[in-house]
């Protein structure tokens, strides 16, 4: 897998936080930095991506099946009793 070069600007204020936080040893430098920072920002945007999915088909499941909260728990517990 090739390596791809982002080019950006920040302003001066933000470049001096993370110099900062690099300075107190919690990286190497400003590229594990991040790099650290751009996997983090992929990974709560795709679990945002996610969490709305769910909620959308959950909202799909419930307008077909429209239950109680009551009622959900004794059918699930019901499920549970017929599997042990």
């Amino acid at each position: 897998m090739s390596d791809v070069i982002f080019k950006t600007k920040v302003d001066d204020f933000l470049a001096q936080r993370v110099k900062a936080i690099i300075k107190r040893g919690s990286f190497r430098d400003e590229e594990s930095f991040l790099r650290v920072a751009i996997e983090e920002m992929v990974r709560i945007h795709e679990l945002r991506e996610l969490e709305e999915m769910m909620w959308k088909n959950s909202l799909k499941i419930a307008a077909k099946h429209p239950m109680s909260i009551s009622d959900a728990l004794l059918s699930a517990r019901v499920e549970e009793d017929d599997e042990l």
